[in-house]
């Protein structure tokens, strides 16, 4: 079998496939404010799109990485408002598969839901005189009862052994084995439809949104021991990815003679030693990012795009808006009890040279969605916790996503069966213990205080609105009126 060469057409009278057009132009461009202009409330809104493009920087920063994509195969749909289709990475040999809801009633074609996810190279493209055939050939293999009753069964070992909660990691073993013997996985015959839903079921059963079962193309090997650490990326890099922040703003008009500074923080960098050699770097980078809104006399955190990251980062910047550093935050303990992990806030004299703290007297609001997850939801709860946040207001959500709880230790599963490296169980084998609450968030999410376009809200529903019109009656002065 030879690998196809020609880009398939998609259908021109097709909508949804009209519509996934019109988004690759504009992803393919690679330019920022193409993404931008294409983007908008009525005809594609992030909140509908998985999380690799739900924001312009996370989409921004995927087609810088990807190159764009192009159209490799697309999947037979009957209904005129779905389409499903198969792309390659421009750049990298990395393949994913879209599928596309378009509202079919309006000219327009509105699109209502987009999933993106990445998916191992399909046989069909790999030539058969590839040497990489027999190890696709094993790995992309059909599933049968007996391949699916050894997956479970490494993972139940998993759960066992590994789960930060042992009780909750019983049940849901029982609750996989369970399933499995009822037969509710029995049409499943392909890995990765079967990886993502032994995922779905997990969460069901644990509430644990980092838990997750994976079904990928293995990695080449490095053999190389300069090479062990994570691939480094350059500064230039980094500086394009604006080193995990989104905009900052500044708001002089609202309260008159008083500055409003508004910092959107989407993720956190690794920023230690241990993981790359310029993270003295990326700390000044993001000390500068920080010291641009010390002065200010107001701060809104804007988190509702934040993924997560590295917990260093999160207390790293944590120094910039607490007082009285050392101050401990939290601690990632094992299912003993024992401290694995600990995390502080840095002293002025260990911050980058000239930077400045914003500090901990003045007003400070943070924003959040149901989608801030982890790493975001330590900088909330942290902020909360420590009363150092006026408020956590929400939009639109009582609450962050609720995922704590850290994986250290993933493992490879069924690798006599399928080769090595194809199937990973990332099972979480610590928990945060914070030290004001002596909890954490999982499952539960950072509880926002204030619920934009609710109770006294009615009628506002942007958080930045609602956040700048309780700073404007705290300083005192403004145009508007609560």
């Amino acid at each position: 079998m030879a690998a196809e060469s020609s880009s398939p057409s998609l259908p021109t009278d097709h909508p949804a496939s009209i519509q996934f057009s019109a988004w690759l132009t504009a992803f393919n461009t690679g330019d920022r404010e193409v993404l931008a202009a294409y983007h908008s409330d009525t005809i594609f809104p992030y909140s509908v799109a998985s999380r690799d493009i739900k924001g312009l920087d996370h989409e921004h920063r995927l087609a810088r990485a990807s190159g764009g994509f192009e159209v490799v195969e697309i999947e037979p749909v009957e209904l005129q408002s779905t389409a499903t289709i198969v792309i390659k990475e421009k750049k990298r040999p990395i393949f994913s598969r879209v599928s596309i809801l378009v509202d079919d009633s309006k000219a327009d074609y509105p699109v209502e839901e987009f999933n993106i996810n990445p998916i191992p190279m399909p046989l069909k493209f790999i030539p058969e005189d590839d040497p990489r055939w027999p190890m696709f050939e094993k790995g992309l293999r059909r599933l049968d009862s007996s391949l699916r009753r050894k997956l479970v069964d490494g993972i139940v070992k998993i759960l066992k052994e590994e789960y930060v909660e042992p009780e909750l990691g019983e049940k849901m073993a029982d609750g996989l084995n369970l399933h499995i013997k009822d037969g509710r996985y029995d049409e499943i015959t392909n890995s990765n439809e079967f990886a993502k839903r032994l995922t779905k079921d997990l969460h069901e059963i644990g509430h644990d949104k980092h838990m997750g079962i994976h079904f990928h193309e293995p990695h080449p090997e490095v053999h190389s021991e300069d090479q062990k650490r994570r691939p480094e990326p350059t500064l230039e890099e980094l500086e394009n990815m604006k080193f995990g922040f989104g905009p900052i703003t500044f708001d002089t008009d609202s309260a008159p003679g008083k500055t409003i500074a508004i910092i959107a923080i989407n993720s956190f960098l690794p920023s230690t030693a241990e993981t790359w050699s310029i993270w003295n770097d990326i700390r000044a980078a993001i000390g500068e990012k920080l010291s641009s809104i010390a002065d200010a006399d107001a701060l809104i955190v804007d988190l509702r795009q934040n993924g997560g990251g590295d917990p260093n980062t999160v207390a790293f910047i944590m120094s910039y808006l607490l007082d009285g550093a050392p101050q401990h935050l939290l601690d990632f303990v094992d299912s003993s009890g024992q401290v694995q992990m600990s995390f502080s806030t840095l002293p002025l004299t260990e911050l980058p040279t000239g930077t400045k703290v914003f500090g901990s007297k003045k007003p400070l609001f943070v924003l959040t969605t149901r989608d801030t997850i982890s790493g975001g939801e330590d900088m909330a709860y942290g902020l909360q916790a420590f009363k150092r946040a006026s408020a956590v207001i929400g939009d639109g959500n009582e609450a962050t996503a609720g995922a704590a709880n850290p994986i250290t230790n993933s493992k490879f599963i069924c690798e006599e069966e399928f080769g090595g490296k194809w199937w990973l169980a990332a099972v979480p084998n610590l928990k945060p213990v914070h030290e004001i609450t002596g909890s954490n968030w999982e499952g539960i999410g950072v509880k926002s205080d204030i619920v934009a376009g609710e109770g006294e809200w009615v009628g506002i529903n942007d958080t930045k609105e609602v956040a700048t019109k309780i700073i404007v009656k705290s300083l005192g002065a403004g145009k508007s009126e609560l």
